[in-house]
């Protein structure tokens, strides 16, 4: 290899220090040119001393030069420097290194020759990554956390039947610039990711100065989910972010969306309105729809089929079951679909996907992951839950809790963005006796207080209080996820049909 040619560290992945380890990780966004050159959305743990080599790469440098520094910082001979960092060097494939008996994972193309690099420079300093103890055990993120869900607002141009969300709190909402400076912050502690949600996204009034502010910080939205019916100024506007957008629709049929999402019988025509603006524009976009009883016949589906057959832009089209939730208004047993219907619709779409050019995902839980599941958290079956672990969700008010369907519930508030900085929250007492339970703070009612495997289950942060919450009844909170095979039978029904 030509040692005089200038490499440099690729500055698309980020090295973010933890206290007691660091890590890689990478934007989940990335431009389509670059697509196959990185790996977007990557993470993964590394010893602090791997962290301290790539700062060494932080700007253009001879591979000759690196080495002769590398072996004065790391007390090593030259030809063990370079076997050292030789994998890492224009690597095609994910590479595993092993320092002091910990393997450690990086992704493609970590050192990449100067000319080919493509992001901001960052200069990191080898004493950033200093530490007096190491953790590369506990996979709860010390500092700070790594994402951030921000509710801009709770307001909606919809009343949807089968709605998840907490409508009663009426919150003041918190300013532009203090969320300027939340994102702001939120860049500073190196977060992979940021999202919007609401609410509703195009009810913020301030909402391309919010998307502008995103990019101008390294964050950009993945998705837009909205129900508003979007005129075709904002949509020319939205095209300049280059961001797909989700559009709920559960039927055409303008009694039925009446009927479920309490609009006026103008709706149906608008928001089919906005879907072809989207298509005109060539905006990617999906199509999400929630069955009830109110729509949960095959009738309604080929309906919606032959209507999304017509655009060109149509990523994928969701069907999905209504839920109930806490929030739940009613009896939500009276608007549930049922399991005949959903029988009859998993082979409607198994028939039409074998001809139609739309890709159709049907998300119809039928409840079969509950009560079965031994040995922890760490076996329960569904993607891993992120709350507290490596996300906070921060409310309209600046209130901050683990998960979007808690809400205000005191018990999850672990902190106030009006108030504190982010590592604050994070590291709150609250926050981190959630995160780190100890048994005697649960009560002799709730079966975990009395499981061998406490302590195991605990250390991996995968219980879902909502489902706890739903399930039990908010007093129950320290019962077991009911994915756990000793979880009491519910005493709410949480099952979806």
């Amino acid at each position: 290899m030509n040692t005089e040619k200038k490499i440099v560290f690729n500055h698309f992945y980020k090295i973010r220090h933890d206290l007691k380890r660091s890590y890689i990780l990478a934007p989940t966004f990335v431009d389509g040119k670059y697509s196959e050159f990185v790996d977007a959305k990557w993470l993964s743990r590394i010893h602090p001393v791997y962290a301290m080599i790539l700062s060494f790469f932080s700007k253009p440098i001879a591979l000759q030069d690196a080495i002769k520094e590398l072996s004065y910082f790391l007390d090593m001979i030259e030809s063990d420097v370079e076997n050292l960092i030789q994998p890492f060097i224009n690597n095609y494939e994910i590479v595993m290194g092993n320092y002091g008996g910990t393997e450690n994972f990086f992704p493609k193309n970590i050192i990449i020759d100067a000319d080919k690099s493509f992001a901001p420079t960052i200069d990191y300093k080898p004493e950033q990554f200093a530490y007096n103890e190491l953790d590369l055990r506990h996979d709860r993120f010390i500092v700070a956390p790594l994402t951030m869900v921000l509710m801009i607002n709770n307001t909606c141009v919809t009343d949807c039947v089968y709605c998840y969300a907490n409508k009663s709190v009426k919150s003041q909402m918190l300013s532009f610039d203090r969320i300027k400076e939340i994102i702001q912050e939120a860049k500073q502690l190196q977060f992979q990711d940021i999202t919007i949600t609401g609410g509703e996204f195009f009810l913020y009034w301030q909402w391309k100065e919010l998307l502008d502010l995103l990019l101008e910080n390294g964050f950009k939205e993945s998705l837009i989910s909205t129900k508003v019916p979007i005129c075709e100024e904002d949509i020319i506007a939205l095209k300049t972010y280059d961001i797909p957008v989700q559009i709920s629709l559960d039927s055409v049929n303008p009694n039925k969306l009446v009927q479920i999402l309490k609009v006026k019988s103008d709706y149906a025509d608008n928001i089919k309105q906005t879907i072809t603006f989207l298509d005109n524009h060539n905006i990617a976009f999906k199509v999400a729809t929630v069955l009830t009883k109110y729509n949960d016949s095959i009738e309604n589906l080929e309906s919606l089929h032959n209507f999304l057959l017509d655009f060109k832009n149509l990523r994928k089209w969701d069907i999905r079951v209504g839920f109930k939730s806490m929030y739940s208004r009613g009896n939500f047993d009276e608007i549930r679909t049922s399991k005949e219907s959903i029988v009859k619709i998993n082979k409607w779409i198994a028939d039409v996907k074998q001809y139609s050019s739309i890709t159709i995902e049907a998300t119809l839980d039928t409840g079969t992951r509950y009560f079965a599941e031994e040995g922890g958290s760490r076996n329960f079956r569904g993607s891993r839950c992120s709350a507290n672990y490596s996300n906070i969700f921060v409310l309209p008010d600046g209130q901050v809790t683990l998960c979007e369907q808690m809400y205000w519930n005191p018990r999850f508030i672990i902190g106030d963005l009006t108030k504190q900085t982010i590592k604050e929250v994070w590291n709150s007492p609250h926050a981190l006796e959630l995160a780190f339970p100890k048994k005697e703070s649960f009560r002799d009612a709730s079966i975990c207080k009395k499981c061998t495997i406490f302590d195991e289950c605990y250390s991996y942060h995968n219980k879902c209080y909502v489902d706890v919450l739903k399930a039990y009844g908010d007093e129950n909170w320290d019962f077991p996820d009911p994915r756990c095979k000793f979880a009491p039978q519910f005493i709410n029904e949480l099952n979806p049909l």
